[in-house]
């Protein structure tokens, strides 16, 4: 089901006049990317398109437009750890809009180091990308969401932080990536008490196995130089998305054990960017299809190797 179709569920009028910014959004296939989609169809006025590499923003704002929304789609290039990249673009919208509704901190990549091959670098560059990033926007955006203007005349806004299921398991990822996403829950409940006097709510979806090109843009993303990516081809997602394929789990017959579609995740998202999610603040949505309660332990990530002696 996309987003965009008559039957996603959210009237066109739900988030009319709104404008808002979706980090991570450069992907080919992801959350960040049906976010885009799904804010627009669900009225959004303008939303600001993010991420490291702008290759596939074009197609996007196309399918945008073709849908018939009125969106301002517009892409920047976005350094998510950069505090000073932060107050850039956060300053950028409010110079052109007056005014800062949502912000999906959805920026991450996904590590599967062991134990032994995790040194301190190593962790430190998984925090950046994907703790700092969140406690920036947090930091940040309360205040772009604090701004009054005759187009806004209260201030208020909701923050939506892209955690996962990681921050309730142990068995998904490695330590450097399952600790960065605890922390991003964390975070959550305390925000939400920090920018209650400034009316902005702050909540974290946190998805299971989502059918994305995660697995490739984290890739290219740890590659590369801090800050700087080389968005991969349709052709290289889909060989790493084969390559990290799991039968075992994707053939099983329980609910618990289907991927997600990332149009899923963005209505969630849309949700809780809306007034339909007013009374919900300070929570953590885990959107796993049951993975958690089923625990599904070892066979996520298959035998654990015992640490070899120092």
């Amino acid at each position: 089901m996309s987003p965009m179709s008559a039957d996603s569920g959210f009237s066109p009028k739900l988030l009319a006049g709104k404008v808002g910014l979706v980090t991570g959004a450069g992907t080919p296939k992801g959350i960040g990317r049906s976010l885009v989609l799904a804010l627009a169809a669900a009225g959004a006025r303008a939303v600001y398109a993010t991420d490291l590499s702008l290759t596939n923003i074009p197609s996007l704002q196309k399918e945008v437009r073709e849908s018939g929304s009125s969106c301002e789609v517009h892409g920047e290039v976005f350094d998510v750890a950069s505090e000073e990249q932060t107050i850039r673009i956060l300053k950028q919208v409010l110079d052109k809009y007056q005014r800062l509704d949502f912000y999906f901190a959805n920026a991450g990549v996904v590590s599967f180091k062991s134990l032994e091959d995790t040194d301190a670098t190593w962790f430190n560059r998984i925090a950046a990308i994907n703790q700092r990033s969140c406690f920036l926007a947090i930091r940040y955006a309360g205040h772009g969401m604090s701004v009054v203007s005759p187009d806004k005349p209260n201030p208020g806004g909701s923050i939506v932080l892209t955690s996962s299921m990681a921050a309730s398991t142990g068995s998904v990822a490695d330590i450097a990536y399952t600790t960065s996403k605890a922390a991003v829950s964390g975070m959550v409940q305390c925000a939400s008490v920090q920018l209650s006097a400034n009316f902005v709510r702050v909540n974290a979806m946190e998805p299971g196995f989502v059918k994305t090109s995660i697995m490739a843009t984290s890739m290219a993303a740890l590659e590369g130089e801090p800050g700087q990516i080389k968005s991969p081809s349709e052709e290289e997602v889909r060989r790493v998305q084969e390559a990290s394929a799991r039968p075992d789990l994707t053939s099983s017959p329980y609910y618990y054990a289907r991927m997600s579609e990332p149009d899923e995740m963005a209505r969630i998202g849309v949700f809780l960017a809306s007034d339909l999610s007013a009374a919900i603040n300070g929570q953590r949505i885990l959107a796993d299809c049951g993975k958690v309660a089923a625990a599904f332990g070892e066979s996520v990530i298959g035998p654990i190797q015992p640490l070899e002696r120092l």
